[in-house]
């Protein structure tokens, strides 16, 4: 019998490998919360390029929170729509699957409020609340959230745990109410148990004081590729549960693909699987990584195309002239110079291209490509 595949591209894997540091991370903050009944302290911060599995990641530790007893909630940052009634939203319907009955009469009422004050219908898009409308919002969702963190508390729960994805994209009203609420839950001397997790784009550790001064306090955190032993265990683990082994000669060939880049390690752990279509007891061999690799290597360039058709003009031509000097790290000088300016003309479009995740600072006066094979794809199959 054919078994299914293991692998998830594009969404959350069976087994989060590599990210052992990062959730411990998570675990330490929630663990002071429960453990001193007082806040997870400032924002602790995810960033890294897309495809790097922060998501994954916050997904995981989500899971693991509720498993350990603590009250969780998620919401996405959105430029579109306002966080605060999805975030009261979330909160109530948390609430409601962990089955508290007429105890959680009171909060439930209170979330409703705040989901009413707030999610007031015929708001224009993309406009930001300002003035005493801001001051409205942040003081509901703190009181909110503060007293959600202490009615877990209350009912033998460790806390409050809030995970907001795409952190830099929230509405910067969004940002700061989060930020303002949790400046004053670390302060607050009979202490309140919320923690905030965030993850999103390396645009974040601007994104973040931007909304309040105070952001500077925040914990970021580097989300980067994966080392060959965790590209070893993405792979291994969740075919071993399935009774399916790598053989060693597979495993170096997809490691030496993958490149260490998550979303490229599920592409290659399905294709293979589709490849080698195995049953309980089978092994995989290098010569179905080498036949799945085709599939692979065409949803990668899916992948590129549809990064590449939303950049602009200037920057087409700003990753061209980079890719034209190699897969990095290349100098900013160097591609300045292959474009025929100067390298103050190039910083503003150097900006918005490690904003979007496609290129990272890397030594000083350094730039790389996020992806791996992303300048291959730029020198040999983009359109021109």
């Amino acid at each position: 019998m054919v078994l299914p595949s293991p692998y998830s591209p594009g969404a959350t894997p069976g087994y989060l490998a590599g990210r052992g540091r990062e959730l411990e991370e998570i675990r330490s903050r929630l663990a002071r919360m429960s453990a001193l009944g007082r806040s997870g302290g400032p924002l602790l911060a995810f960033y890294g390029s897309r495809g790097l599995g922060k998501t994954s990641l916050l997904r995981q530790a989500q899971g693991e929170a509720r498993e350990g007893g603590y009250l969780t909630v998620w919401v996405t940052g959105r430029d579109d729509a306002d966080m605060m009634p999805e975030l009261a939203r979330s909160l109530s319907a948390e609430i409601q699957r962990e089955s508290f009955g007429e105890r959680a009469k009171g909060l439930l009422q209170h979330l409703e409020r705040v989901e009413l004050e707030l999610g007031v219908p015929g708001a224009k898009i993309g406009v930001e609340v300002a003035g005493p409308d801001r001051a409205r919002s942040t003081g509901a969702i703190e009181s909110a959230l503060e007293e959600a963190g202490r009615f877990a508390r209350g009912h033998d729960r460790g806390g409050l745990a809030v995970f907001v994805d795409e952190f830099q994209e929230a509405k910067i009203s969004d940002r700061r109410s989060l930020l303002i609420a949790l400046q004053h839950f670390d302060g607050a001397p009979e202490g309140c148990p919320v923690a905030v997790i965030g993850a999103g784009l390396p645009s974040l550790i601007g994104a973040v004081p931007e909304a309040a001064t105070f952001g500077e306090r925040t914990k970021f955190a580097e989300v980067g590729l994966l080392t060959d032993v965790a590209v070893a265990e993405a792979l291994r683990l969740p075919a071993h549960d399935l009774d399916v082994t790598w053989s060693d000669q597979a495993i170096e060939e997809a490691m030496s693909a993958a490149q260490g880049y998550p979303h490229r390690v599920q592409l290659i752990g399905e294709a293979t699987w589709e490849a080698a279509r195995p049953a309980a007891g089978g092994q995989i061999e290098v010569g179905n990584v080498r036949q799945g690799m085709e599939s692979a290597d065409q949803q990668m360039t899916t992948l590129f195309r549809s990064r590449m058709s939303k950049t602009t003009e200037p920057q087409r031509r700003f990753l061209t002239a980079m890719a034209s000097l190699g897969d990095g790290p290349i100098a900013r000088a160097e591609i300045a110079a292959r474009l025929e300016t100067s390298t103050t003309s190039i910083s503003r479009v150097r900006q918005e291209l490690i904003d979007r995740g496609l290129i990272e600072p890397a030594t000083r006066g350094e730039l790389r490509f996020t992806i791996p094979g992303f300048g291959a794809y730029i020198r040999n199959d983009a359109p021109l």
